[in-house]
């Protein structure tokens, strides 16, 4: 699921103008992949930086290359960004710096359709989720939402667990925020590709963030138990419709 190839990359910002209820492809057809993109927050505009694999084909958006808008979402707006058919890509909240969504609407053959996504917080993490727009099930049956509606209570709750000795070393590495012992607690949680490995072994193992920290062995960048757990987050459901949601 994450070999997507050569992305496109986003190189200038959109203002708020350009954010329309609809984005993406102008043609559209029932049926054709959508990714419906919904800001939750009362105050802020939420940005994604949007990618799109170089070989997708002129149905898909983005097709051959060259650079994207990012999707601005307004407060409380939900946008329907039109994808095109075969389209593989990626969108990244907070204007790139945020958790990062592939998705794959190529499927696997046309008598087993799978749309497949995933959520990648090892450049960067935010309080988004992705999962299929009507509430359908991952095809194993366990739950659909890739990505945190909220880091930092999930990093939360597994601080407790922590030795004091190891709260005090990962606190020194800058990417956690927050006080030690029994009943201390984290104020903010940080992460980018910069991030030392206990960072990571405490995201991706301890917390167990809805999303992959570590990049995994699919391609060999790690093994071990972290790799191990990585390697589990990747969904496919039997529908062309997902949603972004941002808190």
């Amino acid at each position: 699921m994450r070999s997507f190839g050569i992305l496109t990359a986003v190189a200038v910002f959109v203002s708020a103008v350009l954010a329309q209820d609809t984005q993406g492809v102008p043609n559209y057809s029932p049926g054709d992949p959508v990714v419906h993109i919904k800001n939750t927050s009362p105050t802020e505009t939420h940005v994604y930086k949007v990618e799109g694999n170089a070989n997708n084909p002129p149905t898909a958006y983005g097709a051959g290359g060259g650079s994207l808008p990012m999707a601005t979402v307004l407060p409380g707006q939900n946008v329907r960004f039109q994808v095109g058919e075969g389209f593989i890509g990626a969108f990244t909240s907070k204007r790139g710096t945020g958790t990062r969504f592939e998705v794959n609407f190529r499927g696997d053959s046309p008598g087993d359709y799978k749309t497949w996504y995933n959520a990648d917080m090892e450049f960067g993490m935010s309080d988004t989720t992705l999962g299929p727009t009507h509430g359908n099930k991952q095809i194993n049956g366990d739950d659909s939402l890739a990505g945190e509606q909220d880091c930092l209570a999930k990093a939360n709750s597994a601080w407790g667990s922590v030795d004091e000795n190891t709260q005090r070393q990962l606190l020194d590495t800058g990417y956690l925020e927050g006080s030690v012992g029994g009943n201390g607690a984290l104020t903010a949680v940080h992460m980018d590709k910069g991030a030392d490995s206990s960072v990571v072994d405490f995201f991706q193992n301890v917390a167990q963030l809805n999303s992959y920290v570590s990049p995994g062995s699919v391609a060999g960048e790690a093994t071990g138990r972290t790799a191990a757990v990585a390697n589990q987050f990747s969904w496919s459901v039997a529908t062309k419709e997902l949603t972004i949601t941002g808190y």
